[in-house]
């Protein structure tokens, strides 16, 4: 082994190291939100539900389950419990609070059609700005956003009904065209998380 496979290597472990608790923590997360418990255990009621109802209007359910059949919502709670330091707590509460007050009454109280114009046109925003404040409102719906998507494609609706999942896979298929490799779809343990 010469010295550049020995770097490669102990940066690899290095990585893993660091990488390993916060990758237990996120699956000790997806764990707990499969658990039906009434109670968030971070968030205010208040909170919670604006949170489940962000996180649907992002991943409605449609002819598959949607974030919120999913467990997405109590997995983003868990996920702040449990992995996220108190700072970046904070900064999403105050982000919450923040997007909260961006119309003239509570969300919550928003018909539907109102609820998604403001999420699109957070997101719209959030997307366009290159330095984004952590305790603003778009950058709440950035920030849901991605825990959604995180924790909708790590559950199994997500992996089994929206990804292409085959838990043990058959036979080899050397030289077929891609539009016969996986219908159209990712695989589940192929997927990479990209918003």
């Amino acid at each position: 082994m010469n010295r550049r496979e020995w770097l490669k290597c102990m940066s690899a472990l290095a990585v893993g190291a660091v990488a390993a608790p916060s990758l237990l923590a996120v699956l000790n997360a997806h764990a707990a939100a499969q658990r039906t418990e009434t109670t968030p255990p971070f968030f205010t009621q208040a909170q919670s539900d604006v949170v489940v109802a962000v996180v649907d209007i992002i991943l409605p359910q449609s002819d598959t389950p949607g974030a919120v059949e999913a467990g997405v919502p109590r997995f983003i709670d868990l996920m702040f419990r449990d992995v996220y330091t108190k700072e970046e707590q904070q900064h999403y509460v105050q982000a919450l609070a923040a997007f909260e007050k961006e119309s003239s009454k509570p969300f919550l109280q928003l018909d539907p059609a109102q609820r998604k114009a403001l999420v699109t046109r957070l997101h719209e925003e959030a997307l366009a700005k290159n330095n984004l404040k952590p305790a603003s409102a778009p950058a709440f719906v950035l920030m849901t956003k991605k825990l959604a998507m995180l924790g909708f494609f790590m559950s199994q609706p997500g992996c089994t009904e929206v990804l292409q999942y085959v838990a043990v896979p058959g036979a080899y298929h050397a030289d077929i065209p891609l539009s016969q490799a996986g219908n159209g779809k990712a695989w589940a343990i192929e997927a990479e998380l990209t918003i």
